[in-house]
């Protein structure tokens, strides 16, 4: 099961895209007239602020959605701090579509 796994992770190139669309995310995050102010609380300004990290990735059989699921997972880091700040996931179908994603400071 791990080999099919990695070769639908690897063939959609998941882990790359998530990355990017953490980037996407955060971005929005940090400019969007709802969030933007507690962007700041945080000490968040710009890219350079924090600092994503693969944390992993899983196939979900879940009971929200009528098909399986892959789960890519990122831990943020604020910059300098070891401690983990956020998380962000994002859901693709087995095909590589992205059925939704998250981003929840802590």
């Amino acid at each position: 099961m791990r080999e099919v796994l990695d070769g639908i992770v690897n063939r959609n190139k998941l882990i790359e895209r998530s990355f990017e669309y953490f980037w996407n995310c955060y971005d929005d995050y940090l400019t969007d007239d709802i969030t933007k102010d507690e962007s700041r609380e945080y000490g968040l300004i710009d890219r350079s602020s924090v600092t994503p990290k693969l944390y992993g990735y899983s196939y979900c059989v879940t009971s929200t959605y009528e098909f399986d699921t892959i789960k890519v997972y990122l831990d943020i880091f604020r910059k300098n701090e070891e401690k983990r700040f956020a998380e962000y996931w994002i859901i693709y179908n087995i095909d590589g579509e992205v059925i939704d994603d998250f981003f929840v400071t802590e």
